[in-house]
């Protein structure tokens, strides 16, 4: 495979944003692409507080997690709708597995 670059496919200054942002809602905006969204935001810890005792070289690598995905919903633009779908996803990965098939 040969990876594409920005500079190749918008070949001309102004195209660049728009191509970018179609090439990431293109990615992140599909059933696939809301489970790796959904699971992202659970593994950065976008909504949830940092621990008080974080330290600040482990506090400025949490951030840096953060400011990634915060780079991605910048660029996928989602309404207030679904980025509090997907905050309810990246909640949901975060709890404990549990098997459905035990009996209550």
């Amino acid at each position: 495979m040969i990876w594409r670059s920005l500079k190749r496919a918008a070949w001309r200054r102004k195209q660049r944003p728009a191509v970018v942002e179609r090439a990431y809602r293109s990615v992140f905006l599909c059933p696939d692409g809301e489970l790796v969204l959904a699971d992202l935001a659970a593994e950065c810890g976008i909504y949830q507080a940092a621990p008080v005792e974080l330290g600040v070289r482990a506090g400025g690598y949490l951030d840096g997690r953060k400011a990634l995905f915060a780079r991605i919903l910048s660029m996928i633009r989602v309404s207030p709708e679904e980025h509090a779908a997907l905050q309810e996803a990246a909640r949901l990965e975060t709890l404990p597995e549990f098997d459905t098939n035990e009996d209550v």
